[in-house]
């Protein structure tokens, strides 16, 4: 299935104009429409506080809100206008708890593109947090480091592979974009032969499989030593500055935990190169 229909997620800050333009570099590419998303959360008063407000007060808070969420469309417009891009453009805004509607918009689009998260390991009322979207919207999400500069893309792109479910998600919804790739780069980290005995299936590998697709994969095997299974993949990335980095979430694996995985939370945290994640 063709990449058409993008979401990103905008807030107006700096870390969404950079979602901003790395999506209008693959809307660019794949000939697709970008729509920007803001959910936003009106103030709420306990009974107690609320009854000693007078109306008038109430109703200038509430458009003082709608005049923020106004000039937070007028930034996405003007953030898209700034990149050139003249493909088909639109804008959404609504009410409600950002965690839960956001995901929900999200299986509607081909795949949502956020800025670098601020709380990886949970939401703070009011954000999005990277768990709860992998979690409900269904989609691979691409979140976009804060020092992201669009340069054009060199069509080549890395995964992180350790054989777990979580990985083969990821992996099989990235392949519409890595399919279009002319090199990638398996990322498998190895603490002892053994080891890689026991996970890597002798009768058909990932590399046979990948090359059935038409795709030039190149297997990467790294020994973290001492080093966060993280810090090795983003060291490997910072060598090689592949467009994107493909990886699970979850799983009992090298990449992570039974829940969100301490290895992705590192990367999220601390990458240089966007990130695709699906659950």
């Amino acid at each position: 299935m063709a990449i058409k229909d993008l979401l990103v997620a905008y807030d107006g800050n700096e870390s969404s104009v950079r979602a901003v333009r790395f999506a209008v570099q693959m809307a660019g590419k794949y000939g697709a429409s970008i729509t920007g998303l803001h959910v936003y959360q009106q103030e709420k008063y306990e009974s107690h506080i609320r009854r000693w407000i007078p109306e008038e007060v109430l109703n200038n808070l509430r458009n003082a809100e709608l005049d923020v969420e106004k000039s937070i469309e007028a930034s996405f417009h003007e953030a898209m206008k700034a990149t050139g891009f003249d493909g088909k453009t639109k804008w959404i805004s609504c009410e409600g708890w950002p965690n839960v509607l956001m995901p929900r918009y999200v299986r509607y689009f081909d795949m949502l593109i956020t800025g670098q998260f601020s709380n990886v390991d949970q939401g703070s009322s009011g954000s999005l947090s990277a768990e709860e979207l992998l979690l409900r919207s269904g989609k691979p999400i691409i979140a976009v480091p804060r020092t992201y500069e669009p340069k054009p893309f060199k069509e080549e792109a890395a995964v992180a592979w350790d054989g777990s479910r979580s990985a083969a998600r990821a992996l099989t919804d990235a392949m519409q974009i890595l399919e279009t790739k002319s090199r990638l780069d398996v990322i498998r980290l190895i603490s002892s032969e053994a080891e890689e005995a026991k996970r890597v299936l002798p009768e058909h590998d990932l590399i046979a499989h990948l090359e059935a697709h038409g795709i030039n994969a190149n297997l990467v095997q790294i020994n973290p030593g001492r080093d966060a299974p993280g810090k090795a993949i983003l060291g490997h990335c910072a060598k090689t500055s592949p467009d994107v980095l493909v990886m699970g979430a979850y799983g009992r694996g090298k990449f992570g935990t039974l829940l969100f995985g301490s290895t992705a939370q590192y990367v999220l945290s601390n990458m240089t190169i966007p990130v695709l994640m699906s659950h």
